[in-house]
């Protein structure tokens, strides 16, 4: 029988704050790709103080990576329509897609400033605070969003991200909730209710979990997830278990390169049901995907320590501790393995 000191399981749980925006509105609504260089300048040279000139000619130019040249554009564009929201709006997106985010912050409060019933800036404004946590400037920028229009599923999103960052799980359910109920097909509101639930091991996280994958079939994340909460509610039960191991299945399908799949499904197979072989062999997979998987490596050596090949093991621990040297488990394992 195995001697397990420590089990190292890798849950891929992506909560929606580390997503990219849900803006309500594409960075760069133009198909940029309907026109071509030739036709922007020569609509520039026959209305050469037409700023929405030089702002398509910009979306032209970041769509194919030619930031400096967009960045220049809009320049342009705002030097003629000083007052114009929405192309302080794009200047700002143009801005935060490059990282610079200063200069997108700037941009959105000038977006404000000149029309503070401009909800795309106000709710960026209030997404932007969120990530530096000022969470009442974030709060009060979103109330003036809804004060404009109370049909904005990402503003009731964001105030639940914000309950959620804060610690009141309850009134983050709540706004969640209110997102899907302005929007019946808000992806991200079902995984973070989903989350929550999870986290209290309720069931209702199937059915936010099950929702959010009818939205996105091919979602990992919602995959993830929903895998994660059969297993750790399973409770020796073989059914949950086994809808655990489809899921994982899926990723595969979905995603080829994907380690933690293989992984997750050895960690079944290790600690739920004792089912060495198979758990050295998952891991093995997830290795094979990921030469730097430390965890699987270690993992697999608990796997070959249960089924008492100490030799194999301890190259596993070796593997494990020369991708990681401060790894205590495998540190700890080897010693085990090596009678000190």
């Amino acid at each position: 029988m195995r001697s397990v000191v420590y089990l190292v399981f890798v849950l891929f749980i992506v909560a929606c704050g580390d997503h990219p925006s849900t803006s309500p509105q594409e960075n760069h609504p133009t198909d940029s790709s309907r026109v071509t260089l030739e036709q922007l300048n020569d609509a520039i040279i026959k209305e050469p103080k037409n700023a929405l000139h030089f702002r398509d000619r910009a979306r032209y130019y970041f769509a194919r990576g030619e930031n400096d040249m967009a960045i220049a554009d809009f320049q342009r564009a705002v030097a003629l329509d000083s007052l114009n929201a929405e192309l302080r709006f794009e200047r700002g997106e143009l801005f935060y897609n490059l990282m610079r985010f200063d200069q997108a912050l700037a941009e959105y409060e000038r977006c404000v400033q000149i029309d503070n019933n401009a909800t795309d800036c106000l709710l960026k404004l209030g997404e932007m605070n969120i990530h530096l946590r000022n969470y009442p400037t974030a709060v009060e920028h979103i109330n003036n969003a809804l004060r404009v229009n109370e049909q904005l599923p990402f503003a009731y999103y964001m105030k639940g991200r914000i309950y959620k960052e804060t610690g009141d799980t309850v009134l983050a359910a709540s706004s969640y909730q209110t997102a899907i109920e302005v929007d019946p097909d808000y992806y991200d509101a079902y995984i973070e209710i989903g989350l929550l639930y999870g986290a209290a091991k309720s069931d209702l996280a199937i059915e936010y979990f099950s929702t959010a994958l009818e939205i996105r079939p091919k979602s990992v994340e919602a995959m993830y997830n929903l895998a994660y909460h059969y297993m750790v509610t399973a409770n020796g039960q073989r059914e949950r278990l086994d809808k655990a191991f489809h899921l994982y299945d899926r990723i595969t399908e979905v995603d080829p390169e994907n380690a933690t799949a293989p992984y997750n499904k050895g960690f079944i197979y290790l600690e739920y049901l004792q089912q060495y072989d198979s758990a050295a062999f998952w891991f093995g997979e997830a290795t094979k995907l990921r030469p730097g998987y430390f965890q699987a490596f270690y993992n697999r050596g608990l796997a070959l320590e249960s089924l008492e090949r100490k030799e194999e093991a301890l190259v596993e621990y070796n593997r494990a501790l020369s991708l990681q040297p401060d790894f205590t488990p495998a540190a700890i394992a080897k010693g085990r393995v090596l009678g000190e």
